[in-house]
């Protein structure tokens, strides 16, 4: 009899009825396709994320804009698609056993809101899930209709809370940026910015060689024409995952990136026209009958006054002015397209600017490439490389001897010298300051579904910049009676290499806890290095003919390398209950190699929580509100001291021994081993709300910053024998302001359209305290213009005030009829600390778009050392004419009794920043030379401005981007741009 092993048997029963249940089971189980579209276009929505509600399925559109779900239960079965830019739709189908299902999506654009998608430091997630106020701005939109020139004017006045501070007229000068305020003494107070995912270099000031205060920042390397959009997260509670540095903002650019089809081609030219429209001051001169100098004050004299005669007054900068019109082009051209597979964008822009200056121009090249691949359906990536090339020449401005501003505006008050006090135009001209900059923005992003619960995600890049910093004294181009040592000719040329490495990973787990609750976990690691090398070379007694090093004597050299690294780790745990109650937490963990050695790293935590209160059962239904939801964040970020802050280091400088140069050191700095990054802790609330059918949107946020340890320098004793000053963590400085901005279609019919934009802001800046027994730190403009005091704002302006008094009313304030304070008083502080915008957008039957945006910004006061200066060398009105203002004579003769009051003016305006009308051709105009799209704009900038500030202009830094110093002095104002623009899509 045959043997049955009973364990094979029971095992191949059991087998069977598992296969059968499991075939019952799939045989019971849906699938559900579709296909994503853009509402307007109708083009497929690539990479949008899918999500079947009540379950962990979720997935990604295909290059087609396709989804599939299989294995989905069988019943009634929700759909949800996001994607960043969109409103999130949601469909609910009842689908039967066995059966496939579609559902297609239509997606309506929706920039802000609810519905909008941000991104994050952890990638893309819902606006309605963060607890902070995030904003963005459309810079594809902004490009097409204000035209901006730069980077500057893309964010001027575009974000509430972010202010863009421009210091002159010059074509390729900078730009300071402040998001909520100034948090530091003595660190940079700039935000960091990010290029599609890396992080780039953007530095104020990017400069090494002297020409006056208007300098370049390297944030305008990025040319506006590529971007899609522009977010920034204003604070640290926004900020934690960002890690050390980002407790001063966070600015991400996101360039454009191709959609499946055929190649798109868009082309546009422009060229247009820039005007000193200035209204300079004369030079007076009050003489006697003899022509000798007599001024107010020294007819009034007690002893031996003079008598004056006349009053003599030229204005060199009009009659003889140094200054042209300006010109501006551009050309650019962008292909964008792709497969299923494969999308791609590619553009390359050329511009070039002359500047109102002769000798002041720009030229910038760039080219972009973007390129997305959907490897597999689990796997996708991404890649670009964007290049520019740059050469700017600038003019000698602002504090600065050899500037032709300077030279009118003390210059003199007849033709001798065409009117110029130091150098004529011609010979101001002869300098020759040039930047030459290469620079590549390379990155690679991927992702990887590894289950339909887990994603990876992977960032790389490196922002590389070369830059040339040269300037030339032609031997003999500058008088020597002038000056004997420019006479003799100079040359500097400084080459400078900058490596910014970005690499991220992290991944994110999401789960649905119950029907109602889903849970998403993040956990990465970031790390970023700068790389910095430059040298700087000096000559004097150029020979003359030649260009180079080589060709001077008296040479000075001069090394600098230095490297910043960070490493940080984050967990970021977020809760979401019925899809609009939510709550936040993280924690990140950095280590910096310019932390002291005995600090180690410094943890940044975050807690924070979003409710969508409308979508609540018990809320009221009303027209007037839509939706409504309520935020709230606490978190803490910081920033690095600077890279050798915390070092010990030495300066290698030659020492006579025996009559003969040997090597030697001194020490270059003491260091701290304590040091620790700045700390800045936020508790931020706000709400956002939508009502009137979606036709107004408003959003509200109230923030509390407070920043501790801040590096205060500290005076050492000189018996030490080393450095003068030592960085200590010893400040603390606060900010509290609110953020306020407002959108609304005020009329929507098929022939006339009109929208309306309006923004709010307020700022109260304060330092609590400098530590103990730290004095006030006194500098600025002058030396001792500007003070950092506790109970005030960074940078307020303190001068001995003053009184006066015409006693014998003779019309003439002399020194003896003006008081002096005791000591010096808080006169004001250099930032706006509140301001607001007001945009609008008409659109009249779909063909002609007409924009403008007029910008306000007040409470702040502008130290107007110009006329100051004028009136202490004796060339201005107030100190030579009768007629001129009692309060000004007063404000001259104060300045001669040694105290500058009287020129802390109030430095509000209000500016007509930008006016423009765009038509859009009929469709058969494109047709006929076998385009697409036409359209025509006129855009004009910097357009009016209303102040109570006596100078040129309200906006203006003789210090360029300095972290405080600020004053007009000797400074080139802004300038007006008219450009004419043609787009054409094929």
């Amino acid at each position: 009899m045959e043997r049955v092993d009973i364990r094979n048997k029971v095992g191949a029963v059991a087998l069977v009825a598992l296969l059968a249940g499991a075939g019952t089971a799939l045989a019971q189980q849906t699938a559900v396709t579709g296909r994503v579209t853009d509402s307007s276009s109708r083009q497929p929505v690539v990479q949008a994320k899918v999500y079947v509600g009540g379950t962990t399925l979720r997935t990604l559109t295909d290059q087609q804009g396709r989804y599939r779900f299989d294995n989905v239960a069988p019943g009634q079965v929700t759909i949800r698609v996001e994607y960043i830019g969109y409103r999130p739709t949601i469909k609910t189908v009842t689908v039967a056993a066995g059966e496939t299902a579609t559902v297609d999506f239509s997606l309506l654009f929706a920039p802000i809101g609810l519905d909008a998608v941000v991104v994050t430091a952890t990638g893309q997630e819902m606006q309605r899930q963060q607890p902070n106020a995030i904003h963005r701005a459309d810079a594809a939109d902004i490009a097409s209709k204000a035209a901006p020139t730069d980077m500057a004017d893309l964010l001027n006045a575009k974000i509430p809370g972010v202010t863009v501070q421009e210091s002159g007229g010059t074509s390729g000068s900078g730009t300071r940026i402040r998001i909520r305020g100034s948090n530091s003494l003595s660190l940079s107070n700039e935000p960091v910015v990010f290029l599609d995912g890396i992080r780039v270099e953007s530095g104020a000031s990017s400069i090494s060689v002297g020409v006056g205060g208007q300098t370049p920042s390297r944030i305008n390397d990025i040319n506006p024409n590529d971007l899609e959009t522009v977010q920034v997260a204003g604070g640290p509670s926004a900020n934690v995952l960002f890690g050390t540095d980002a407790a001063n903002g966070v600015i991400q650019f996101q360039t454009k990136q191709g959609k499946p089809g055929p190649t798109r081609w868009d082309v546009y030219a422009e060229g247009g026209t820039l005007n000193d429209v200035s209204t300079y001051p004369a030079n007076y001169r009050g003489v006697t009958a003899t022509g000798t100098t007599c001024t107010l004050v020294g007819s009034v004299r007690p002893t031996t006054p003079c008598t004056q005669a006349s009053v003599l007054s030229f204005n060199p900068l009009q009659v003889n002015s140094p200054f042209r019109t300006g010109q501006r082009q551009e050309y650019g051209v962008a292909a964008s397209g792709g497969t299923e597979q494969t999308t791609y964008y590619l553009s390359t822009h050329w511009n070039q600017e002359l500047g109102v200056y002769p000798v002041n121009r720009e030229r910038q090249v760039s080219v972009l490439a973007n390129m997305h691949q959907q490897a597999s359906a689990k796997l996708d990536f991404s890649a670009r490389a964007g290049y520019t090339s740059g050469k700017l020449r600038l003019p000698e401005n602002d504090n600065n001897s050899f500037g032709v501003v300077s030279s009118g505006f003390l210059g003199r008050a007849d033709t001798v010298n065409q009117g110029y006090g130091f150098l004529t135009p011609a010979q101001s001209y002869s300098i020759q300051t040039f930047q030459v900059i290469d620079r590549v923005v390379a990155g690679f992003q991927g992702n990887y579904r590894a289950a339909e619960w887990l994603s990876l995600h992977a960032v790389s890049g490196v922002d590389f910049l070369s830059r040339q910093d040269s300037k030339t004294l032609v031997p003999g181009a500058i008088p020597a009676g002038f000056s004997a040592t420019a006479n003799a000719g100079s040359r500097s040329s400084n080459p400078f290499q900058i490596y910014n490495w970005t690499g991220n990973v992290s991944a994110e787990a999401s789960f649905v806890l119950t029907p109602t609750m889903t849970s998403n976990t993040s956990a990465g690691a970031q790390f970023f290095k700068t790389n910095f090398h430059g040298v700087t070379g000096f000559v004097q007694n150029l020979t003359a003919g030649t260009g180079s090093l080589a060709g001077g004597v008296i040479p000075a050299v001069k090394e600098t390398t230095y490297v910043v690294a960070t490493l940080g780790k984050f967990i970021d745990e977020k809760i979401g209950i019925n899809n609009r109650l939510f709550f936040d937490g993280a924690v990140r963990s950095d280590q910096n190699s310019a932390f002291g050695v005995k600090f180690g790293n410094i943890l940044y935590p975050k807690l924070g929580t979003s409710w969508v209160i409308s979508e609540e059962p018990f809320f009221p239904r009303v027209n007037a509100l839509n939706t409504l939801r309520l935020r709230a964040a606490w978190g803490r970020s910081g920033v690095h001291p600077g890279p050798t802050d915390a070092l010990l280091f030495y300066n290698a400088t030659p020492v006579v021994v025996n009559n003969t140069d040997v090597p030697g050191i001194t020490v270059g700095g003491l260091g701290n081993q304590s040091l620790k990054p700045e700390r800045t802790s936020e508790v931020e609330i706000g709400f956002e709300a939508d009502g009137f059918s979606q036709a107004a949107h408003v959003d509200f946020a109230y923030y509390d910053k407070s920043s501790s340890d801040a590096l205060v320098a500290r005076t050492l004793a000189p018996s030490l024998g080393v450095t003068t000053t030592q960085f200590l963590n010893l400040g603390k400085v606060t900010n509290k302001g609110v953020e306020i901005s407002a959108t609304a279609r005020a009329l929507s019919r098929p022939n006339l359209g009109i929208s309306i934009t309006a923004s709010a802001w307020g700022n109260r800046n304060r330092l609590v305290t400098l530590g103990s027994g730290i004095a006030p730190i006194i500098f600025g403009l002058g030396g001792a213009s500007q003070r950092h005091t506790p109970g005030y704002a960074l940078g307020s302006y303190f001068m001995r005030p003053y009184t006066y008094r015409d006693v014998n009313a003779d019309g003439i304030i002399d020194t003896s009829e003006v008081t002096l304070g005791a000591a010096p008083t808080f006169l004001g502080q250099p930032f706006p600390d509140h301001g607001g915008t007001l945009g609008l957008d008409v659109t009249v039957r779909q063909h002609v778009r007409f924009y403008a945006l007029l910008d306000g910004r007040f409470g702040n006061k502008l130290y107007n050392s110009t006329e100051q200066f004028r009136c202490g060398l004796a060339n201005c009105r107030a100190i030579n004419d009768k007629t001129a203002p009692l309060a000004d004579q007063a404000a001259a003769a104060a300045n001669l009794k040694g105290t500058q009051a009287g020129y802390i003016e109030d430095g509000s305006f209000t500016k007509l920043r930008e006016v423009s009308v765009t038509y859009f051709a009929p469709d058969a105009w494109a047709k006929a030379f076998g385009a697409s799209a036409v359209s025509f704009s006129i855009a004009g900038r910097n357009l009016a401005t209303w102040t109570k500030y006596k100078g040129i202009d309200p906006e203006l830094n003789e210090a360029g981007q300095n972290n405080f110093t600020t004053a007009d002095f000797l400074t080139q104002a802004p300038v007006r741009y008219f450009i004419g623009r043609v787009n054409v899509t094929f």
